[in-house]
C-alpha cells in the first residue's frame, strides 16, 4: 500500500482548532503509519507555535504521530517573531506559497483550512 501525503494549509490563527481536527480526524481514518502530513503556517497562523503558546501540547501530541510543522519565514518576520521564540523542531521554509508549490508539485494533497 503506498502512502498518502496531505499539506494542511493554515493562514489564520483564528482556525487553528479546525486544522487540528482534520489532521487528528484523517489520522484516525487512514492510520498514522500510512500518512505524510504536513501543517504549513503563514500570516497570523504561525503564531500557533511560539513557544510560551496555548497550542503547545497539541503540536506535541501530534509531533508524536509523524506531523511536521512548518512555518514561513517572510511571516515570522513580518510578525517580528524571531526563530528562537517558535517550539523546537518547528522547520522554517523561506515562503510559506514556495512550500505549498514545492509540496503540490510532487504530489502531495492540498488541504486548506
Amino acid at each position: 500500500m503506498s502512502k498518502y501525503s496531505a499539506i494542511f494549509h493554515l493562514h489564520d490563527e483564528e482556525r487553528v482548532t479546525t486544522a487540528i481536527s482534520n489532521i487528528i480526524n484523517l489520522i484516525k481514518d487512514l492510520g498514522e503509519e500510512d500518512l505524510d502530513i504536513e501543517l504549513l503556517m503563514n500570516g497570523t497562523g504561525v503564531k500557533i507555535m511560539l513557544k510560551e503558546g496555548e497550542y503547545v501540547n497539541k503540536v506535541d501530541y501530534l509531533s508524536n504521530k509523524g506531523v511536521v510543522f512548518c512555518v514561513c519565514s517572510n511571516s515570522l518576520k513580518a510578525l517580528d517573531i524571531k526563530e528562537n521564540d517558535v517550539i523546537e523542531g518547528t522547520k522554517i521554509v523561506p515562503s510559506g506559497v514556495g512550500e505549498l508549490v514545492k509540496k503540490q508539485n510532487e504530489g502531495w494533497n492540498y488541504i486548506k483550512i
